[in-house]
């Protein structure tokens, strides 16, 4: 989870608001490799994988306050941590959650899924020297590497302002003038402009005024595809819909410290209320397709016995009974997310004026 939102400033610099929470997100992921590499615990390769979603999603939502060609490298590169990490995850969930889907069968068939578990239990394994090997390559150890140096980097031109504001000469400020053509201007005005044209739009921006711009477009894309979907909608529609609701969450969650406590708690929870359903369709959907896929490939080594076969089947036919139960359920929960009450409220929170730390603590 991100705590750093709490220190930021409304009026700070949107490049340097955004490295702050990167960096937290990076503590995350530090603290969480070797554990997931060792297979220590579930829980540091779940954490590890929230901590690159969102450091993904800040880089792809928080836009233009770093250069596009940086960007585009980053979220290439945090990508394939995501999907190294993934098989290993998807088996952890249905490890976990195996006594669960036991007891969903009858009594006499339970036992009939044993097979289904040793298989699982070996795929895991598998997957997990695999993913033992990813998170020790040097492709991920240069990663780290290039994104602490990135992160801890300078933003261009504060130092460059803030020392001929104090009247000492400096070089990145005159290697910026070279860059855009401009030169070295002889008042701090002209070296502000200089580096405004060199700068990404949004990266001098006070963050607060970025913040409120991103959770307004994304807030608008939810409701729109929310409003778009219909009995008849396919269920990449909802899928659809779960990441556009991911993003807006992470981005109240990145800058909730620039809001009043309260009011921003109360939005993160109708935003997640309506996560939760999507989330219980997308899993069901999920579990599915999994099992469906391994009875497919029952055969040689991964061959399952015939029992077992039918008692996937029993599953598989409860978890499409269930996603149809949420999905029938997905209007009156979307109406309470987009409602006016709702939305009036979001009209509040957006509309707040920078407070200082002491008021929005209150």
């Amino acid at each position: 989870m991100q705590e750093p939102v709490d220190v930021l400033d409304p009026g700070q610099r949107a490049d340097l608001a955004t490295k702050q929470i990167l960096r937290g997100q990076l503590e995350t992921i530090k603290a969480n490799i070797e554990g997931a590499r060792q297979n220590l615990d579930s829980e540091y390769l779940h954490d590890l994988r929230v901590a690159t979603r969102r450091t993904r999603s800040a880089l792809g939502q928080i836009k233009e306050v770093f250069p596009e060609d940086v960007v585009a490298d980053f979220k290439q590169r945090f990508a394939w941590l995501q999907q190294v990490t993934g098989p290993v995850r998807d088996l952890d969930v249905y490890l976990l959650d195996f006594p669960a889907i036991e007891q969903r069968l009858p009594p006499a068939l339970r036992r009939d899924l044993q097979p289904l578990y040793a298989q699982l239990l070996q795929r895991h394994a598998e997957a997990q020297r695999q993913l033992a090997s990813e998170l020790g390559s040097p492709q991920c150890i240069r990663l780290l590497q290039d994104w602490q140096a990135f992160i801890d980097a300078p933003v261009p031109g504060v130092e460059a302002v803030s020392s001929r504001i104090e009247g000492q000469p400096d070089a990145s400020l005159a290697q910026t003038g070279k860059a855009d053509g401009i030169g070295e201007r002889s008042c701090v005005d002209g070296e502000q402009r200089s580096l405004q044209a060199w700068l990404p739009k949004q990266a001098a921006a006070p963050i607060k005024q970025v913040a409120d711009q991103r959770i307004r477009k994304m807030l608008k894309r939810v409701r729109a595809e929310g409003n778009a979907i219909t009995e008849q909608s396919p269920p990449e529609d909802l899928h659809e819909l779960r990441k556009s609701c991911k993003k807006l969450r992470y981005l109240m969650e990145f800058f909730q410290g620039l809001y009043p406590k309260g009011r921003m708690r109360e939005q993160l929870k109708q935003i997640k209320l309506l996560l939760d359903h999507l989330g219980r369709f997308q899993d069901a959907a999920v579990q599915a397709a999994h099992l469906r896929e391994y009875a497919e490939s029952s055969a040689g080594d991964h061959a399952l016995p015939p029992a077992t076969l039918l008692a996937m089947g029993a599953l598989v036919g409860q978890l499409l009974q269930d996603q149809a139960c949420v999905r029938d359920r997905f209007s009156a929960i979307f109406a309470g997310f987009s409602s006016a009450k709702n939305a009036r409220r979001f009209r509040i929170l957006l509309a707040t004026d920078p407070l200082s730390r002491h008021q929005r603590a209150a």
